[in-house]
C-alpha cells in the first residue's frame, strides 16, 4: 500500500509540474501524506482518518491559493536527507553501523571483516542519499521542471536499484567464500532489522 501510494505520488507530482493542474497537484500531495497515515488507515482508526481528512482539506485550501506547489519539490529533497540521516547516524562514536545491525541480523557470527565491511557501506549509503539531497535540490531551483521531474520522480528510484543491485553483486563476488543469503531471504532481514543504532557494549 505504501509503496503504491509512491508509485502514484511520483506519476501525480510528474503531471502536477509538467501541466499545472491543481486537482492533480492536490491528489499528488494527498497520495504523499497517505503514507505516514496508512497504517492508522488501514487499520480504521476514527482518530487517524479524522486527522488524515483535516490534512487534505488543508491542502485542497493552500493548493486553492496557490501554496501547494513548492510542496510538490520538497519530499525529493526532504527524504534522501532523511534517509541519509539514518544511516549517517548509526557512524556515530558508541553505535554500530546500519548496514552491520542487518549483516548480525542475518548472521549473529558475521566475520569483523564483513562488519568492516559494513561499516563503509554504510558511509557510502549516507553519501550516496546526501547527493540525492543536493542533486534533488540544484535541480527544483536552477533545472527546468522536465529535468527535476525525471531525477526527482523516477530516476532517483533507478539510482536506489541500481546501488542495490550492484553491492549485493560485487559483495557476492568479493566475499565468495562466505555464504551468503539469497537475494529474497536477504530482503526478509532487511525489513527484520532495527534501524536504529545499536551501541556496543
Amino acid at each position: 500500500m505504501v509503496a503504491a501510494s509512491f508509485v502514484a505520488s511520483s506519476v501525480l507530482i510528474h503531471i502536477a509540474v509538467m501541466e499545472k493542474a491543481p486537482i492533480i497537484e492536490w491528489l499528488a500531495l494527498a497520495s504523499l501524506v497517505f503514507v505516514p497515515f496508512s497504517i492508522g488507515l488501514a487499520a480504521g482508526r476514527p482518530r487517524v482518518w479524522l486527522a488524515f481528512i483535516g490534512v487534505c482539506a488543508a491542502l485542497a485550501w493552500l493548493v486553492a491559493c496557490g501554496g501547494g506547489r513548492p510542496l510538490l519539490y520538497l519530499p525529493s529533497v526532504l527524504i534522501p536527507a532523511a534517509l541519509g540521516w539514518v544511516f549517517g547516524r548509526t557512524l556515530l562514536s558508541g553505535r554500530q553501523p546500519l548496514i552491520a545491525t542487518v549483516a548480525l541480523a542475518a548472521r549473529p557470527a558475521t566475520p569483523d571483516y564483513l562488519l568492516h565491511y559494513s561499516r563503509r557501506l554504510t558511509l557510502l549509503w549516507t553519501i550516496l542519499f546526501a547527493a540525492m539531497a543536493s542533486w534533488d535540490l540544484a535541480l527544483a531551483a536552477f533545472a527546468p521542471h522536465g529535468w527535476w521531474s525525471a531525477m526527482a520522480n523516477f530516476g532517483n528510484y533507478l539510482v536506489v536499484g541500481a546501488a542495490i543491485t550492484l553491492e549485493y553483486l560485487f559483495r557476492r563476488l568479493r566475499f565468495r567464500a562466505y555464504d551468503h543469503p539469497g537475494f529474497a531471504e536477504y530482503l526478509k532481514i532487511v525489513a527484520r532489522a532495527d534501524p536504529r543504532g545499536i551501541h556496543r557494549g
